[in-house]
């Protein structure tokens, strides 16, 4: 089973499987609702219906490419400063207390928007928000929900808004991220790691290289492990 996360600032939410698209909400040890084991079995069986929209993803991920080339973003990535180049401003505004951001279209124009009332923990979480909603302007989702508080209780909605959700996330992990740069800066860490007597100094030291690559990029070490995980440099 793989964690599903609303966003990487938070703990899971819910437990997929590929290989079967079962899904099963992450509750805490609790026993699960009759309304939510309904919910969990209709969108179950949607995942595995439409497998091949995970095409998203990679489309996201060259879209965030394509505006680190452009721009020519050295990390830490101004995300306010992208999005605007974009054409996309960012604004603080006041929101309902459990969403954290969203996108507002007046006309023609999209502004993406942060909660001023939200209690973000640090400037890290606010980056990954604007990155994620910025992912959805620039990939022309249609379907644009706000980014709730992690640990609410997901409501879970047709697969158009996961698998739009997935392409968001990649597009702001690889423009926040750049899997090249996060692979480069992890390499000169390697022969650290390799030195490294026995499992527990390992993963202190690799807890180190953790927090140093998250400051490095601005990302919670949260994303950072997630990132590496995905790059499939923890091995």
């Amino acid at each position: 089973m793989m964690p599903e996360f609303g966003s990487p600032c938070e703990d899971p939410i819910a437990w997929t499987c590929r290989a079967c698209g079962s899904l099963q909400l992450e509750t805490g040890g609790r026993p699960l609702s009759g309304e939510q084991v309904e919910a969990v079995q209709a969108l179950g069986g949607a995942t595995r219906a439409q497998p091949a929209r995970e095409s998203q993803i990679p489309a996201a991920v060259r879209a965030a490419r394509e505006v680190q080339a452009t721009f020519g973003l050295p990390p830490p990535v101004d995300i306010e400063r992208v999005a605007a180049l974009l054409g996309y401003p960012m604004e603080w505004v006041t929101r309902p207390a459990h969403e954290r951001g969203g996108i507002a279209r007046h006309g023609g124009q999209e502004t993406l928007l942060l909660n001023r009332d939200y209690p973000f923990r640090s400037a890290v979480e606010w980056r990954w928000v604007a990155a994620e909603e910025l992912g959805h302007a620039v990939l022309g989702h249609s379907t644009l929900a706000a980014s709730e508080a992690p640990g609410r209780l997901p409501t879970l909605r047709e697969p158009e808004w996961r698998q739009q959700e997935r392409a968001a996330r990649a597009f702001a992990a690889e423009l926040l991220m750049p899997a090249a740069e996060v692979r480069s800066e992890f390499t000169r860490a390697e022969p650290l790691l390799r030195r490294a007597l026995g499992q527990r100094e390992r993963e202190d030291l690799l807890r180190q290289v953790v927090a140093d690559l998250a400051r490095t990029f601005q990302a919670s070490q949260t994303a950072m492990r997630i990132r590496l995980e995905e790059l499939d440099l923890l091995h």
